[in-house]
């Protein structure tokens, strides 16, 4: 995100983009294309202090993108490039250029391949072979703007991962330098963005300054990773795989949206959900019985129970029980139902800071940032509300419908000021989106402190406290999901022919390190309350419960039929007062077929058929009752 504001609004725009741009169009494509440039001089294939070879550890990070890519974004496009090589491989015929694996789908073959080379079962030196040094980065680029362009699919952004050991390429020769920069600006123009995962080398640290400094273009305004740290060189694998990670996944807009501060004027905000919950994904159903695996198309088609015949969705209609009637609704009505107005943001007013309390955040903010593209003028507007907001110690109440047919709902603007280190932007200026509780979402919990344990048991307790405290605090970036863990691990292992391998939970209790830390304290607490006498506990809730629908029976069956219904046992009664409650609030349905069984059986009907039918005899006897 853009540390300066100032600087976009001094530039000159054209007249053309004072119109509000449609948001459709805005969107980009879901998918992403990743280019991994690797050098094959002989520096990268030499290993280092610690063992590791600097080809064979960029190979192993685009093989764990690929696996990445092909559990998660399998519609993501991947490819490999290796330049410095003896033998040349390219639509260009460029030499020194070996194209490994073309833009496209990640796929089980491909991470073969990369496994290949990384065990040495493919023999590099024979296959493809380095050129000792001999190359040109300016035709590396050219083949990497061609392979972006010969691809077809329709990506959102495109980024070139350039993995080399050599800060000083071409040293000497100032033409093929300054081609190499000319291709990269070609690169630019075309929106591909290109990060350098320098390596060291054994005792000298990779210096960008003597040539990658000028090459690497700045990034553009749009680019969220613009103003972050710049990372350091390495040669660690884990590092450099970290590294690829963070830079492999980017930050997305979850919608353009208008703010509407007045009537009359709005200005144009985007949303970042910047925390999102990892699921497995959805499975699919697939057809083995053929000669190939081919995905099976659901089709779902109604028919009506009393006349058997098919129905079209434009006959589906929705109702609700209210008192005894099926109200009935079209499927247009329930969505109008649900719609407040158009999506965006509405100001309401302002409240101070401390009027949002932390119980009042019940899911996670979003992130509001300013889109000058869609109104001119939002981020000066933006920015002046934000400097106001966070002088005064306000936050703002607005109307948020994120969607088309979506519930709206209230939500706190809470403004956060831009923090700069000495060079990079720690905290980027926007505001947070806190969702707001409804006045149906707040009860009171009624506290209860009947009881006051003794000093001697409380302070027993602390003492296992105290052993048992985590003196680093808990990190949950430590934890990774184990069910999720095991899904991918099941996956891979089928998909690429491997041995199934368990997963290490490290969600599971130390049980042996908790035990020799605090089992004596442990047990003092135990025989320090063996020798306190302590209160009776409470009754159980289900004889509360109990109680209260009996005394609620009693008071609702006053001339009900159950007054002539004496003659039965305990248990016939409830059962008759409860189901009697069931018909009278409309709520039969929650009733199951074997307690409407027992209950027509208590009362000498034989009950028969489906649930519903049985729940049509049961409402019968009550009518007939009441007759």
């Amino acid at each position: 995100m853009s540390s300066s504001w100032r600087n976009k609004d001094e530039e000159p725009e054209d007249e053309e983009n004072e119109e509000v741009v449609d948001n459709e169009s805005k969107w980009s494509s879901s998918r992403d294309s990743v280019l991994f440039v690797i050098d094959c001089s002989p520096a990268m294939l030499q290993p280092d202090k610690e063992g590791e070879i600097p080809f064979k550890t960029a190979i192993k990070c685009a093989g764990a993108v690929l696996m990445n890519k092909i559990v998660a974004t399998e519609t993501d496009l991947v490819g490999i490039v290796l330049y410095g090589t003896a033998k040349s491989k390219n639509s260009n015929n460029f030499e020194n250029i070996y194209v490994l694996q073309d833009l496209e789908e990640p796929n089980v073959h491909k991470i073969l391949q990369l496994d290949s080379i990384e065990n040495d079962s493919f023999n590099f030196n024979e296959e493809i072979g380095t050129s000792n040094g001999k190359y040109t980065l300016g035709e590396m680029f050219w083949t990497a703007t061609n392979l972006f362009g010969a691809s077809a699919q329709n990506v959102g952004f495109k980024r070139v991962f350039l993995f080399t050991n050599e800060d000083d390429p071409h040293r000497g020769d100032i033409g093929l330098r300054s081609a190499s920069k000319v291709r990269a600006k070609d690169l630019q123009e075309f929106g591909i963005i290109i990060d350098l995962f320098d390596i060291d080398k054994p005792g000298e640290n990779f210096d960008r300054t003597l040539f990658y400094q000028d090459l690497l273009l700045q990034h553009g305004e749009d680019d969220e990773d613009a103003g972050t740290q710049q990372e350091k060189s390495t040669a660690n694998l884990g590092e450099l795989l970290a590294r690829v990670q963070r830079k492999e996944h980017k930050r997305r807009v979850a919608g353009y949206l208008p703010l509407k501060l007045a009537p009359g004027l709005e200005i144009g905000v985007k949303t970042f959900n910047l925390v999102i919950s990892q699921g497995k994904g959805p499975h699919r159903n697939v057809y083995t019985m053929g000669d190939t695996v081919r995905e099976v198309q659901t089709v779902t088609t109604y028919i009506c129970a009393d006349t058997t015949q098919f129905l079209m969705s434009s006959d589906l209609k929705y109702y609700w029980d209210f008192g005894r009637t099926k109200v009935v609704f079209t499927k247009d009505e329930v969505a109008a139902m649900k719609t407040f107005g158009p999506p965006g943001f509405a100001l309401i007013g302002f409240k101070p800071k401390s009027a949002i309390h932390m119980h009042h955040n019940i899911e996670h903010a979003l992130f509001l940032y300013p889109d000058e593209k869609s109104y001119k003028g939002s981020t000066a507007a933006f920015a002046s509300l934000l400097t106001a907001m966070a002088e005064l110690d306000k936050v703002a109440i607005c109307s948020f419908t994120a969607r088309a047919n979506t519930t709206t709902r209230l939500v706190a603007l809470v403004p956060q000021l831009e923090i700069r280190g000495p060079d990079f932007q720690i905290q980027p200026p926007g505001f947070q989106v806190y969702p707001l509780p409804w006045g149906d979402d707040i009860r009171s919990m009624p506290m209860q402190s009947e009881y006051t344990p003794p000093t001697d048991l409380v302070d027993a307790a602390k003492a296992i406290i105290s052993k048992l405290n985590m003196k680093k605090g808990f990190n949950p970036l430590n934890y990774e999901n184990p069910t999720l863990q095991k899904h991918y691990k099941v996956l891979q292992a089928t998909a690429l022919d491997r041995p199934d391998t368990d997963i290490e939970d490290k969600t599971l209790p130390k049980t042996e390190q908790m035990h020799l830390r605090a089992g004596e304290y442990i047990r003092h607490f135990k025989e320090t309350a063996d020798t306190i006498d302590l209160p009776e506990p409470p009754a159980t809730p289900t004889a509360t419960v109990s109680s209260k629908r009996t005394t609620q029976s009693q008071s609702q069956l006053q001339g009900s039929p159950s007054k002539r219904q004496n003659t039965g046992t305990g248990d016939a009664k409830e059962m008759l007062e409860d189901m009697w409650i069931k018909y009278q609030s409309g709520h039969m349905n929650k009733a199951t077929v074997a307690q409407m069984k027992d209950f027509l059986a208590s009362v000498n009907i034989q009950g028969q058929g489906k649930k519903a039918d049985l729940i049509s005899q049961v409402e019968a006897y009550f009518d007939q009752e009441q007759t």
